[in-house]
């Protein structure tokens, strides 16, 4: 009796709930991430692009090219700036009886770089001598943070031997357009450095925690009771060292451990506790989630690469899915875009706050996971896999996926 009218209650606050954010959306209007146009892009040689941003009014695009037996060090050769030029009428088509042709597709038209903030003396001088003394030099990332704009070559075989050149940018209307992308130097490695894997802090378990017994184990903030003796691991909800059984058990490969000779480290998110054990003797962690709410366990090992909170403590999001205090969860599988050490770079919110965009980065792939979820829906979508996307103040995102082969064409 309890059960049906506590279900009958939720029925009534899903339907308000409902009603209301329909008003809300009849009030405010809503905006959905959709393909609203194709274009392309056409470079003066064979070129592999790489990355793409949006700098103030202009596109900067960048790209590869190799030229006969030496690489060329023109910034033209790797670097070019467009502007969108949008449809005329909106895109709704031309009329027959008009007698001018209008525009109906969007259009990038390339922008000459002299007086451009890339055809300043400094930058010129310094992209010279880096593509002149480093020989294997080639560019892998394009980035806006924290009102830098950020270059990133790779100037030695490894993806960590790098140079960056940085701009400060300034777009108020009290400074001049000709110094608001204004060039600073050649040491911006530190400002390029991708944020930590986790966005909270893993706590290690310690012999004070230890609960000593028939079945010994580690206790978790009161709540949650872990142990890997016995020839496997169990997760309990009750402090009971009595009997070795629990809401969750899996076997171990070292049958004779101690408690002591496993490592277990924990996070609290919100409602959600984060396990991350290394049973003994053996070489890869295993990754817990916990909802306190439910009370049931998920082995989620896709966390152990990176894992960060949602918004309003809606629950984590990974490269791999998402999981939300509710106990809703999704999996994702990003093989086919074939990103495999995708690594947290930012998140953007949008103007009303209902969506976020979070971004995860492929490093050596230079490959960008973009996963928009919607606060109200408490949604996930299907990620969108690119190599590089270029945000506009408008909302209005341009992407491009690199192909496997130099092209003069670049489908956007």
């Amino acid at each position: 009796m309890i059960k049906k009218r506590l279900t009958e209650q939720g029925e009534r606050l899903e339907q308000q709930t409902a009603k209301l954010n329909n008003a809300r959306l009849a009030e405010f209007g809503s905006t959905q991430m959709q393909v609203i146009a194709r274009t392309r892009i056409r470079t003066e040689y064979n070129c592999v692009a790489q990355d793409m941003v949006q700098v103030g009014e202009y596109l900067l695009f960048g790209y590869n090219v190799f030229m006969g037996l030496k690489r060329t060090s023109n910034i033209k050769d790797v670097l070019s700036l467009y502007r969108i030029i949008e449809p005329v009428d909106g895109g709704k088509g031309s009329s027959s009886n008009s007698e001018t042709t209008t525009n109906t597709e969007y259009t990038l038209e390339e922008v000459d770089l002299a007086g451009t903030f890339l055809s300043q003396p400094a930058i010129v001088q310094d992209f010279n001598e880096l593509y002149r003394y480093y020989k294997q030099t080639r560019l892998m990332q394009l980035t806006v943070r924290d009102s830098k704009l950020l270059l990133a070559f790779q100037i030695g075989e490894r993806v960590s031997d790098i140079r960056v050149f940085r701009f400060a940018l300034d777009f108020s209307d009290n400074i001049p357009k000709s110094a608001q992308v204004a060039y600073v130097d050649n040491r911006g490695e530190r400002d390029i450095e991708l944020p930590p894997a986790y966005d909270f802090a893993w706590i290690e378990t310690t012999r004070e925690q230890m609960v000593n017994g028939k079945f010994p184990h580690m206790n978790i903030m009161d709540t949650l009771f872990v142990e890997t003796v016995g020839s496997d691991l169990t997760i309990k909800v009750e402090n009971n060292t009595e009997s070795g059984k629990g809401i969750y058990s899996e076997p171990v490969t070292d049958r004779t451990q101690s408690l002591t000779d496993a490592q277990i480290d924990y996070a609290k998110v919100g409602s959600l506790i984060l396990l991350k054990i290394l049973p003994y003797r053996e070489d890869d962690y295993r990754y817990f989630v916990y909802n306190t709410l439910t009370e049931t366990v998920l082995r989620l090992d896709a966390i152990g690469q990176l894992c960060v909170q949602l918004p309003e403590n809606h629950g984590i999001i990974f490269p791999g899915g998402y999981y939300l205090q509710t106990g809703e969860h999704k999996l994702f599988d990003g093989k086919d875009a074939g990103a495999s050490d995708l690594r947290f770079k930012r998140k953007i919110v949008s103007p009303n706050g209902e969506d976020v965009l979070f971004l995860f980065y492929d490093v050596a792939l230079g490959v960008t996971g973009l996963f928009p979820y919607n606060i109200i829906k408490k949604q996930l979508a299907n990620p969108i896999y690119c190599n590089g996307m270029a945000l506009a103040d408008s909302g209005r995102l341009v992407l491009f996926s690199a192909q496997s082969e130099p092209s003069r064409i670049h489908p956007m």
